[in-house]
C-alpha cells in the first residue's frame, strides 16, 4: 500500500512536464508561466535570455518543453537556441514564439511548433500539446 507522499509524487511528480521558458521580456514570461502554472501539468523554469538559458540546459537533467522566443539578446538566436535544447535533450518538445513579422515557420527546428505573438493562453497549451506530439511525449 502506498502512502500519502508515495501518491503524491506518483501524480505531481510522474506527470508534470518541466517547461523552459526564455524570453527578453520579463513581462512575457510571468504571462507564459502564469498561463502554464495554472494547469498543474506543468513546471516552469523562466530564463531571462540565451546566456542563462544555455547554463541552464548545461545543468538541469531533463527538460520536456522548450518555449523560446526567436529574438534574444545576445549572439545566440531561439532559434539556435532550440537546437541545441534538441542537441541536448533529443525528445524535448519545441514551442518557438515571436511578434518580428518577418520571421516565417520554415526557419524553425523540424518538430518545432510556430507561435506568432501576441498569443492566448488556450493557443500556448495546444502550442505546447502539438509539439509533444511531435516528440512521442503526451500531450498535457
Amino acid at each position: 500500500m502506498l502512502d500519502g507522499a508515495e501518491c503524491f509524487r506518483g501524480k505531481s511528480v510522474e506527470t508534470k512536464k518541466t517547461v523552459l521558458i526564455v524570453d527578453d521580456d520579463d513581462l512575457v514570461l510571468e504571462s507564459i508561466d502564469l498561463h502554464l502554472s495554472a494547469t498543474e501539468d506543468f513546471q516552469t523554469i523562466r530564463v531571462l535570455g540565451s546566456a542563462g538559458a544555455i547554463s541552464h540546459m548545461q545543468n538541469a537533467p531533463s527538460i520536456d518543453v522548450i518555449v523560446a522566443d526567436v529574438i534574444l539578446a545576445g549572439s545566440v538566436s531561439g532559434i539556435d537556441l532550440c537546437q541545441k535544447a534538441i542537441n541536448r535533450y533529443p525528445r524535448i518538445a519545441v514551442v518557438v514564439i515571436t511578434a518580428d513579422p518577418e520571421v516565417q515557420c520554415a526557419e524553425i527546428p523540424e518538430r518545432g511548433v510556430f507561435l506568432r505573438k501576441p498569443f492566448g493562453g488556450e493557443q500556448l497549451l495546444e502550442a505546447i500539446g502539438v509539439a509533444l506530439g511531435r516528440v512521442g511525449g503526451t500531450a498535457a
